[in-house]
């Protein structure tokens, strides 16, 4: 069985993350990590976070609420029947 250190460090190697950022992240629940296997999509999770922090300079708990904000709009946008649709205008504006 894998210690959970070792997966830890596992996960940060992966993400590109350090290893305190990502026990911290776990700790908040930003992440649920389960199991000795390395997630495909725990390890996109985490490379977004690592995408904000580098190419918005965020700190990580400002990464932290823009990434709960991107998934509420994800939940929402999940909501509707199929992709927006687009209004039909016959005549152009005057």
């Amino acid at each position: 069985m894998v210690s959970d250190d070792a997966l830890l460090r596992r996960l940060a190697r992966s993400s590109g993350l350090r290893a305190g950022e990502v026990r911290r992240l776990v700790q908040l629940q930003v992440v649920v990590v389960g199991g000795e296997i390395l997630q495909p999509a725990l390890v996109r999770r985490l490379r977004r976070i690592r995408r904000l922090r580098r190419d918005l300079g965020l700190s990580l708990d400002a990464a932290i609420i823009v990434l709960r904000l991107l998934d509420r709009i994800d939940e929402l946008e999940g909501t509707h029947a199929g992709p927006p649709r687009a209004r039909v205008v016959d005549d152009p504006p005057k």
